[in-house]
């Protein structure tokens, strides 16, 4: 017992360790943010003088030290990065529920469709960037939120389509066969018996495509440079000028962008490990 307690302890120390060394760089980024410009450079994890000033520059005169209506506040592109990442998050997660329902209760496709939806999301999406680029360009959607949204749901959708398999598996069948008994049609038992108990899974999928599109920054970077549809990743980053890097205004546009899928991952990460886990775990 004696021997198990010490490898429990020796355990949680490890854990304990690699958790601090994980959050180190978020930490010190977080304390940049409050430094002063002639403390960027110091290697301290907190900051000799606290000011608000590189928050100021990132919410009101956009984000270049000392030069106003460089940029526009960041609200701008916060909208931008909202807008696109709930839209994809709702599309893909309904999508990728009407592609698992089929396959799992028609098996709609077989084992090769399967398998080569799962392959889609193994492509590098570096290796498709020219043919988005030209594809946009030549639809009228390039530098534009609405080609953004488009676009994402190649990256997002076949993972969010695997989620929901595994959802729907855990899901018997002889409720929705109750359902068609009493009259329903499939797709009213799909979405009146079915959807609802996979709501989890559901929850799960959408939070994905919501995290992907939300940090995302290669993609908008060559699909969107513009500052009409730029999300906050590609806004971060353009701080830099002459001088170098401004790791001040850096650092304060890099909380503001985590805030929001820091604070919904620790909301709901009970909900997220479920929905993940159903389907393997029956």
């Amino acid at each position: 017992m004696a021997r198990k307690g010490i490898l429990v302890m020796l355990v949680t120390l490890a854990a304990w360790l690699f958790s601090i060394i994980y959050l180190l760089p978020f930490v010190w980024m977080v304390g940049t943010s409050f430094k002063p410009i002639g403390e960027w450079g110091l290697p301290t994890l907190i900051p000799n003088q606290v000011t608000l000033n590189n928050y100021y520059e990132v919410l009101v005169t956009g984000g270049v030290y000392g030069v106003r209506g460089h940029f526009p506040p960041i609200m701008r592109y916060l909208i931008n990065s909202l807008t696109i990442s709930i839209t994809v998050a709702v599309v893909t997660s309904l999508l990728g529920a009407l592609t698992a329902y089929g396959i799992v209760r028609f098996m709609a496709g077989g084992t090769f469709f399967v398998n080569w939806i799962l392959s889609l999301r193994m492509i590098p999406p570096v290796v498709i960037l020219y043919p988005l680029v030209v594809m946009t360009k030549t639809v009228g959607l390039y530098n534009t939120t609405a080609g953004l949204i488009m676009v994402y749901p190649v990256i997002t959708l076949p993972i969010t389509t695997w989620f929901m398999i595994g959802t729907f598996k855990s899901i018997p069948r002889e409720t929705e066969e109750a359902a068609l008994i009493d009259g329903c049609t499939h797709f009213q038992a799909f979405y009146r018996v079915s959807l609802p108990q996979a709501a989890i899974g559901l929850a799960a999928s959408a939070i994905f495509a919501f995290i992907f599109s939300w940090s995302e920054f290669l993609i908008p970077l060559l699909l969107a440079p513009g500052e009409a549809a730029m999300p906050l990743t590609v806004f971060a980053a353009y701080f830099s000028n002459q001088y170098g890097i401004l790791w001040g205004p850096l650092s304060a546009a890099a909380v503001i962008t985590a805030i929001p899928v820091t604070a919904t991952a620790i909301a709901i990460q009970k909900y997220l490990i479920r929905g993940l886990t159903l389907g393997f775990v029956r």
